[in-house]
């Protein structure tokens, strides 16, 4: 009678869910926004079935936002996390790097990815 206890079967099915996250690993190592394909493990990018070339702060970047679909993040969060050490302020280099991203990224699609936020930062969603 040990599995009609309700706490043995949560614990069997928090078991079962484990292992079936750890066996689809590829699918956690994937994110995907509309057309735009990033596979975390192997570092590529493909926009539809176009390969991006990124470089490693473009990645960071664009991993970024993608991880969080939908979030804001300001100038300094981005700073902070892509370059990881304090920036001047009056540095254009977020504002660069992410042209350069949406040059890539967001070129040859109808829906744009990469957007800003006056005033606030940016954000990576598809447009409404």
């Amino acid at each position: 009678d040990y599995l009609s206890k309700p706490f043995y079967m949560e614990e069997l099915l928090a078991r079962i869910h484990a292992v079936t996250r750890r066996a689809s690993g590829e699918q956690l190592s994937l994110l995907q926004a509309g057309p735009l394909t990033v596979n975390l493990i192997t570092r590529e990018v493909r926009v539809g079935k176009e390969k991006v070339e990124l470089t490693t702060r473009e990645f960071s970047l664009l991993e970024l936002l993608m991880r969080s679909p939908g979030r804001v993040f300001s100038r300094t969060q981005i700073l902070d996390h892509v370059w990881g050490y304090d920036f001047d302020p009056q540095t254009n280099v977020v504002e660069s790097r992410v042209c350069r991203l949406r040059d890539k990224i967001d070129r040859d699609v109808d829906k744009k990815l990469i957007h800003t936020i006056r005033g606030v930062g940016y954000v990576l969603k598809e447009a409404d």
